[in-house]
């Protein structure tokens, strides 16, 4: 091959990079602009089941939103096949799907048990900014405890700490329950 020719495929294979560079940056900006719709779109409908039904019921409602999504996380997770009495394995799922969301997560063992640590999370702002500062732990506390039930009725998650409260993370551990 003359050097005409190499200098031609690495011209070629730099463009080609650079678009797939583009590419991945554009995917990654309709991620994250899909992230604030997907906020938008349940701060929305959280409102108009508040203004239609109260704030007492519209809460139930919310509650039994994210229990809905949690058990079809759950489901999700059992479609896959994976063994279901990994404790691990089940917590790095967990932190995954907080991962898609645009949330900063991270998974520490402590002994037999795993802690879930959100260090950020877009559902604070969000529910700040949609007049709603603070109410986001009670769905995030049905949606994990379902998805986990929904895995294994043997699992137990329990919420330690919240950010929505002031604290410094969002700490949820996980645990396979005594029998």
């Amino acid at each position: 091959m003359c050097y005409a020719q190499r200098e031609s495929e690495e011209a070629m294979k730099a463009r080609e990079l650079i678009y797939l560079e583009d590419k991945v940056k554009r995917l990654e900006k309709d991620w994250r602009s899909m992230i604030f719709i997907a906020h938008d779109f349940f701060h929305r409908w959280r409102q108009v089941v508040e203004e239609r039904y109260g704030a007492e019921e519209g809460a139930e409602l919310v509650n039994l939103f994210w229990q809905a999504v949690g058990g079809g996380t759950g489901e999700s997770y059992l479609q896959r096949g994976r063994d279901v009495t990994d404790l691990a394995q089940v917590v790095k799922a967990m932190a995954r799907a907080s991962e898609v969301m645009g949330e900063t997560v991270r998974v520490v063992r402590d002994g037999e048990e795993y802690l879930l640590v959100h260090d950020a999370c877009p559902w604070i702002d969000s529910f700040r900014d949609y007049g709603a500062p603070g109410l986001c732990q009670a769905g995030c506390d049905r949606w994990f405890s379902t998805a986990a039930k929904t895995i294994s009725p043997a699992l137990e998650v329990r919420t330690e700490s919240c950010l929505a409260a002031g604290e410094s993370s969002c700490t949820r551990r996980y645990r396979k329950a005594v029998r």
